[in-house]
């Protein structure tokens, strides 16, 4: 596989991946890209989607306005998704949010917001049918030039499993901006909201605050810190044994998160090729669930509980560029995160269930260390060729405290890449890539060392482009993989076995203007592989399972100013093999085909009309064959 790369790398094989340095303005898509235009102040769309026995609908629209002392903000979205089988699903989620604002004087205005969000679920999976609907009224005041004050009051609408709760609502926001202490510009917001509705409470509680500071002629800090605190109470679905034990209906249980985050970048230039770029980041993260009634009398009852995380993270790089065509970057990162997660008894609950739901829980428990050294490096090679070389290794820590959890682990990674590309002329590229990913995982205790495994994969990428003018593209690839998964206590008792993945690849994409506004796309991709079990020792196979897939594309295109439109065909086919000794012999045919075909009509600078679709008629091993029409139609529409 190896010598047949080569030859092809020598013949035809072709570049689609190339260094941005080596590439110049003539390698953008041959094919014209649609105009971008400005969507105006708003926009609306709608998409319908089939694929299968899947059926999805898809309506937005969006609204901006300033004018004449008016702020008008909206958003509209809704999604439906069908899915065809002996029990139809449907699962529908709309959202809604408009904010408007009349400006009274200068830095006074009065504000008004609603929104809006209805999910629903016919499947019964927990929460399945809720609903929350917002109204706010409030003013904005511009206390200081930098100072931004916006208090508002409304209602709340919250419907959770068929029952509706309404009540007092608040928010209030402070921001701080464009604020300037010597070199140091600062920004702070602070904001609040609540939700009385009886027998439920919600609330948000935020703070930000950001500083950029300018340390001497080269060298940019900056510093932030978050604070968040977010409770959320919700409708158990009904159970009647709790109902039966407790008198209780509707169970609520609440979700209780608190987030600390403080980070800090630096950016240093040493000198005009150097550059040094280091941060740290430190987050402090509580969740807490809890239910207003706990049940003694079950077996395994619901136990508050909870959870603590503590993230460390900090890296630094330094990245090097000169005006001879030379890059690096040399990069170490060490991150460190640590869980734990525990429960509070409840009055009544028998010590057997305790101590089971602690031991649980403390199995939870880890820790993880990783550290990752990395770096990458590229010359451009006089005016035709860039060579580049990366590598890093990462090494993992997994530590669990429970003497109850044997998934305490070490991994190693190792990863490297060399790459290469020529360029012969304007009209003819080509280059090759090799790389090499390695990974060592290792079970720390004997219960589950048996799973201790090496993955190489090797993989060898010759490629070519050949440009003609703007009419005409061809790129062509070929690339051999080789993945190999062996483990370091394999013996013939155990069920884990070695095993082996080879794998061939070669593609053809060629593009060609046919003249005027008609184009043709052709793109071939073939890929022979090959399962087998692996014995690593001797170095030898022996072959399970053999695929040939071969899939052909043919598109002829039109491309205009006001119809872009396409029509093709396509082909998949899968050839299974199984080995009997030595020999193949054919286990499976999965055989895909039909036609394809694309619809863009600009009817004027507003309005779109998007529409794709294919027919796929499939057989497997020359049994019946069953037809699938799928359709994509998207309307968009700019005010």
């Amino acid at each position: 596989m190896l010598f047949a790369s080569a030859l092809l790398f020598c013949g035809t094989a072709s570049a689609q991946q190339m260094p941005a340095d080596s590439v110049d303005a003539d390698t953008e898509a041959a094919i014209p890209p649609d105009e971008q235009r400005d969507a105006g102040p708003g926009q609306l769309s709608a998409g319908f989607e089939r694929n299968v026995n899947t059926f999805l609908w898809d309506l937005g629209g969006t609204f901006r306005l300033e004018e004449n002392g008016w702020r008008i903000d909206a958003d509209e979205r809704f999604l439906r998704t069908l899915i065809r089988t002996d029990r139809n699903t449907i699962k529908d989620e709309q959202s809604f949010r408009l904010n408007t604002a009349r400006t009274l004087t200068r830095g006074f205005a009065v504000t008004a917001s609603f929104s809006s969000f209805i999910f629903s679920d016919n499947r019964a999976l927990g929460l399945n049918d809720l609903s929350t609907n917002k109204a706010l009224a409030g003013v904005q005041w511009d206390a200081l030039p930098v100072l931004e004050i916006q208090p508002m009051a409304g209602v709340s609408f919250d419907n959770q499993q068929g029952i509706l709760d309404r009540g007092f609502m608040y928010s209030g926001r402070a921001r701080l901006h464009d604020l300037l202490i010597g070199r140091t510009a600062a920004q702070a917001e602070l904001y609040s909201s609540a939700e009385f509705i009886d027998p439920r409470f919600q609330a948000e509680h935020r703070g930000s605050a950001d500083l950029l500071a300018t340390v001497g002629d080269n060298s940019i800090n900056h510093t932030q810190l978050l604070i968040r605190q977010v409770r959320r109470e919700f409708y158990l679905p009904f159970d009647s044994l709790f109902e039966a034990r407790t008198g209780v209906t509707n169970q609520i249980e609440s979700r209780e998160e608190r987030i600390v985050t403080l980070s800090n970048t630096l950016n240093y230039r040493i000198m005009r090729s150097l550059e040094l770029q280091a941060a740290v980041d430190l987050t402090q993260r509580d969740i807490a669930r809890a239910r207003q009634r706990h049940d003694p009398g079950n077996d395994n009852p619901f136990f508050d509980t909870d959870i603590s995380e503590f993230h460390l993270n900090g890296n630094m790089q330094l990245r090097y560029e000169n005006s001879r065509g030379t890059r690096g970057m040399v990069r170490l990162e060490l991150n460190e995160r640590d869980e734990s997660h525990a429960i509070n008894p409840f009055e009544g609950a028998s010590p057997v269930s305790i101590a089971r739901q602690e031991m649980l829980e403390t199995q939870k428990n880890n820790s993880i260390q990783q550290t990752q050294l990395a770096f990458d490096i590229s010359q451009a090679l006089g005016s035709r060729d860039t060579l580049s070389l990366s590598a890093s290794t990462v090494k993992m820590q997994y530590d669990t405290p429970s003497e109850e959890n044997y998934d305490d682990r070490d991994e190693l990674w190792v990863l490297a890449g060399l790459r290469w590309m020529h360029r012969f002329s304007p009209q003819f590229q080509a280059g090759v890539s090799a790389d090499l990913n390695m990974r060592h995982t290792v079970f720390i205790f004997a219960e589950r060392s048996a799973n201790n495994t090496w993955n190489r994969v090797l993989r060898l990428r010759p490629m070519t482009e050949i440009r003609v003018g703007h009419g005409f593209v061809s790129r062509n690839t070929a690339e051999v993989v080789a993945n190999y998964t062996v483990y370091d206590f394999e013996t013939a008792t155990l069920a884990q076995r070695s095993f082996s993945l080879r794998q061939l690849t070669l593609s053809d994409s060629t593009t060609m203007h046919l003249g005027g506004d008609f184009w043709t796309e052709i793109n071939l991709h073939l890929r022979f592989y090959e399962r087998g079990e692996l014995r690593w020792s001797a170095f030898t196979v022996r072959p399970v399972q053999y695929f040939d897939e071969r899939t052909l594309s043919i598109s002829m295109l039109r491309v205009g100013e006001a119809v872009r439109a396409s029509v093709g065909f396509r082909l998949f086919e899968q050839r299974r093999y199984a080995y009997e000794g030595r020999e193949k012999a054919r286990s499976g045919l999965l055989r895909s085909y039909g036609p394809t075909g694309s619809l863009r009509l600009r009817f004027s600078q507003a309005t779109d009309i998007i529409a794709e679709g294919w027919y796929q008629l499939t057989s497997e091993n020359d049994g019946p064959q069953r037809s699938t029409p799928n359709l994509s139609l998207r309307v968009v529409w700019n005010l």
